[in-house]
């Protein structure tokens, strides 16, 4: 069970409503009635992580295609214009997967907030 953040009195049940999709996330306060959604860590992790190797995978395809478009540029051999289109999808994946990071963080902040309180015995 998750504390509210709201009261700091009341616990956070989970919302069910089936036409909703992410209806597993949202949550009431039992003694306010806050409602917050709190993505599950789970979900927040593999997210950033998967994030991470894109990334990587579109950092190296920038810095490859950007090299091979100065290396057109010196040399005068090759096609700059195709490496200069590849660096900038390149560098529009990265920035995607840059934001997608950040939202990934928010929601692992914001499960944080939201501490963890074993269930009560009895």
């Amino acid at each position: 069970m998750y504390v509210c953040i709201h009261c700091r009195q009341g616990l956070m049940d989970p919302v069910a409503q089936l036409d909703e999709v992410g209806h597993l996330d949202r949550y009431q306060c039992s003694y306010c009635g806050h409602q917050a959604t709190i993505p599950p860590v789970a979900i927040s992790v593999t997210q950033a992580l998967s994030c991470l190797a894109g990334a990587g995978i579109a950092l190296f395809l920038l810095f490859r295609h950007l090299g091979q478009a100065l290396q057109a540029f010196q040399l005068g051999n090759g096609n700059m214009v195709t490496d200069l289109g590849l660096s900038l999808l390149a560098t529009i994946l990265l920035v995607g997967f840059v934001v997608t990071i950040i939202q990934a963080i928010q929601s692992m902040k914001t499960q944080l907030q939201y501490r963890h309180v074993p269930p009560r015995s009895g």
